[in-house]
């Protein structure tokens, strides 16, 4: 029997096809093939890269349960950190840290200080708003972005889940992702638009003899894996046993995220039969599986290597969501200023988030790197607008490092700080990716060190 030579593939390697004459490109994982002869590194010697992101929810946590007692590496997980057991190895949390910054306005000041390290810019209110403002500079994730960003075919990549943003306050309030004063990343929070941008190449044009499809959108989320296949055929033929089942274990991925799509609402159990045209693209009908679904997307863009900077607008700061799949009836922002007590249905909400983040950073961890998973090689921060909804804090900021940026940050650590800068935080995020900075923020916000203690 002849013996299969097995290819080496350049990390860009992709498969192609297309569909009603619209090119289909689908990246790869990670994939033998592509490493060196130990599987430790890419096969020209290269490390894995580091993906950098900002996963962010709106009006803050209740501090009394979710910081952890104890500090350093034996720690437990708090009540509202419990989601996280599976990755706790993988994380580290930062307590104690301050927002130096004036806190000026509720949600604005801690919203543009913990992505920028300066103050909001403050602008006329319009149409009756009570107040305005915007970035003052360009926010963490694009100035990764533009020492990292400039590799994939995406710069960056803004996501969504909860859209229900304050919209007339500035762009302050509405989007985390900001190239400068009145200049923002919108997140996208419809995933059939986030699918199409990742695997589709130029659109058609029609011509007379070759019309172009009467829904472009629903013609390239039906077939990517139809488009494709021969050319996956013809890979899987030259590479060897474990990446065929990687080829195979892609596709499902894929397969699984085209079927969701294709359901009537999103999501639920649906078959194969689910990828026929349905009469409308419906949006999916939990808060719950919006968030699966825009996970699944950002670690196939991350793992695939379409991307490495990100942001994850899972809420936004004063949001109104009501998040019925808590148990919970009254909307966010508003139990944050109205429930009583110890206010148990904000705790609710506040755990709710953290599953979502949960699930994230567990389908991170879960594709294979070498000897590492992606997770290992993201530097991802969760963090807030705020410390505590009902006073609008900005001490003992909420902090999460997720992920250990290739070896460059320090995992499974409780570091609680006696008041330091937070915007030394963002410092060291910025490090890990290779941002040559001298100091970071504006006014009383500005850092010129990172957070040395979870800097490896």
């Amino acid at each position: 029997m002849k013996t299969i030579q097995p290819v080496r593939l350049s990390r860009r390697s992709v498969l192609r096809g297309s569909v009603s004459g619209a090119s289909i490109i689908l990246g790869l994982p990670v994939l033998d093939a592509m490493l060196n002869s130990h599987g430790t590194a890419l096969a020209a010697g290269q490390a894995f890269p580091v993906r950098m992101g900002v996963w962010f929810w709106g009006n803050g946590v209740r501090l009394s349960k979710w910081n952890p007692t104890a500090t350093g590496t034996n720690w437990q997980l708090s009540e509202t950190l419990a989601p996280f057991a599976n990755v706790k190895a993988k994380m580290t949390v930062v307590s104690g840290m301050n927002v130096k910054t004036p806190d000026l306005r509720a949600h604005h000041s801690g919203q543009a200080a913990i992505l920028t390290g300066a103050p909001p810019l403050a602008q006329a209110p319009k149409n009756g708003a009570p107040f305005a403002s915007t970035f003052r500079t360009a926010s963490i994730d694009q100035m990764a972005a533009a020492v990292i960003g400039t590799q994939s075919k995406f710069r960056s990549l803004q996501v969504g889940v909860s859209n229900n943003a304050n919209r007339g306050e500035g762009t302050n309030l509405q989007h985390i992702s900001h190239n400068g004063p009145d200049n923002a990343n919108p997140s996208e929070y419809d995933a059939p638009k986030v699918f199409n941008r990742l695997f589709s190449g130029p659109l058609p044009t029609s011509t007379p003899s070759t019309p172009a499809p009467a829904d472009m959108t629903l013609a390239l989320r039906k077939s990517v894996l139809d488009a494709v296949l021969a050319d996956m055929n013809a890979l899987k033929a030259k590479v060897g046993s474990n990446d065929r089942k990687r080829l195979e274990q892609h596709a499902e991925n894929v397969r699984a995220i085209e079927l969701r799509l294709a359901a009537p609402n999103g999501g639920g159990s649906v078959s194969l039969s689910a990828c026929k045209k349905p009469a409308t693209p419906g949006a999916p009908n939990s808060v719950s599986s919006r968030n699966q679904m825009m996970a699944d997307l950002m670690v196939m863009a991350l793992a695939c290597d379409l991307t490495r900077v990100f942001t994850y607008q899972f809420s936004s700061g004063v949001d109104s969501t009501i998040y019925s799949e808590a148990g919970v009836n009254g909307t966010h922002h508003q139990l944050t200023h109205d429930e009583g007590g110890d206010q148990p249905n904000v705790q609710k909400i506040c755990v709710f988030m953290m599953k979502q983040f949960a699930y994230f950073a567990e389908r991170l961890a879960g594709v294979q790197e070498g000897d590492k998973t992606l997770l290992d090689n993201c530097s991802i921060l969760g963090t807030t607008d705020c410390a505590e909804g009902q006073p609008h804090s900005l001490t003992d900021y909420p902090m999460i490092l997720m992920g250990g940026a290739g070896g460059r940050l320090k995992t499974g650590l409780h570091y609680r700080s006696n008041g330091e800068n937070a915007t030394m935080v963002l410092m060291s995020v910025l490090k890990s990716v290779g941002a040559p900075l001298a100091e970071l923020g504006a006014g009383n916000g500005k850092a010129t060190t990172g957070l040395a203690a979870i800097e490896a």
